[in-house]
């Protein structure tokens, strides 16, 4: 077999296992076309994203710089290579990678992303305000810049629309556990496992439970003991790969949730959780509202939020949504539920917020 066929098939049945998840053999892979030719550019950019999703972030970046070394237009692997650069702390760098990137394809929806949140991190709010109005003109996704836009310019709106959910987090999903928990102290599931548990004990695999907006399935996997049955939703079909992965779901399904609610059958859950979902909801009418009708007869729905003042919701400059208590408290009784549980959560480095348990009323 001449060596380009041989090493085409062993790259693109690489990629199959990088896919799949299996990064042992995927790197395996590579690096035997590698062998085979030592300058293919796609095999080396691949080869970073194994190894960056294995922590090995020297290496990775190796690779992507070899990548664009032999591809400079390679815009995926600038922003890859910015991303390995800003989380080792060379912001200014990753500020160049991330600008090469959009100037090599501007309709990468990431590295527009990746940019403009970079900035904002540095108090750059009007850079970061124009570079999501060229996005919004550009990028193959431009509903995810309107939704940044208006929450740069301090307009509210009910919801984040659902491809800047999946934008943000279908490239995200196999470093989202590793960011979260080790870069941002995130312990939102855990802390809404005791919190359940506090206000009922319940029996092992006695309950029936709802993770709205599932992820990776953290929640999922904290409240596993308690579960006879575990439904996980979400939009992005990356993240539920990760939660498919642990194993504790009994059925995962990607879909809107409010448009998911409305549709399921009525009072099957014991539990209903949302870890950190709120965010990306502002009106939680409809979300509520359907809560109730899903629960059974003293059902536990519980959540956190980032807190406002002033305003039912407010969307706030990082395009995430943050509600206020008295708007819970009201929706709570509104939709009858008690509120058995309320506490301060740190959400993420640096914000903190609120940790509810609402008691269905029989």
């Amino acid at each position: 077999m001449p060596a380009e066929r041989e090493a085409q098939q062993l790259f693109q049945s690489a990629l199959e296992r990088f896919d799949a998840g299996d990064l042992a053999a995927a790197a395996q892979g590579f690096e035997r076309v590698l062998q085979i030719d030592a300058r293919h550019a796609a095999a080396h950019y691949q080869l970073g994203n194994v190894r960056r999703d294995e922590g090995r972030l020297a290496e990775a970046e190796r690779h992507f710089t070899t990548a664009l070394s032999l591809s400079p237009g390679h815009a995926e692997a600038h922003n890859n290579l910015g991303v390995i650069q800003q989380v080792s702390g060379r912001p200014e760098e990753a500020l160049a990678s991330y600008r090469r990137a959009v100037e090599a394809k501007p309709t990468l929806t990431q590295a527009y992303l990746n940019l403009g949140r970079l900035l904002i991190d540095q108090g750059r709010r009007e850079d970061a305000a124009q570079c999501y109005r060229q996005a919004a003109s550009s990028a193959d996704k431009p509903g995810v810049f309107m939704h940044l836009v208006a929450a740069m310019e301090g307009r509210s709106t009910a919801s984040a629309p659902a491809e800047y959910v999946r934008a943000t987090f279908d490239g995200f999903a196999r470093q989202f556990d590793d960011q979260l928990i080790g870069h941002l102290d995130y312990h939102v599931p855990e802390a809404i496992a005791r919190a359940v548990a506090r206000v009922r004990p319940f029996a092992p695999a006695s309950a029936d439970v709802l993770d709205l907006g599932c992820g990776t399935g953290l929640s999922g996997a904290a409240l596993a003991r308690v579960a006879r049955r575990m439904v996980g939703v979400d939009l992005s079909s990356n993240m539920l790969a990760q939660a498919r992965a642990r194993g504790c779901f009994h059925e995962l399904l990607q879909a809107d949730i409010p448009g998911w609610m409305r549709a399921a059958q009525a009072a099957q859950f014991d539990v209903i959780v949302a870890a950190d979902v709120f965010i990306y909801i502002g009106d939680l009418g409809t979300v509520f509202a359907e809560a109730a009708r899903l629960a059974r007869g003293k059902a536990l729905f519980a959540f956190s939020i980032e807190t406002c003042s002033g305003a039912d919701w407010q969307l706030q400059e990082s395009g995430r949504y943050a509600q206020s208590a008295g708007y819970i408290e009201r929706l709570a009784k509104e939709q009858g539920f008690n509120i058995s549980f309320r506490g301060e959560q740190a959400i993420r480095k640096p914000i903190v917020g609120l940790l509810y348990v609402l008691t269905r009323s029989a």
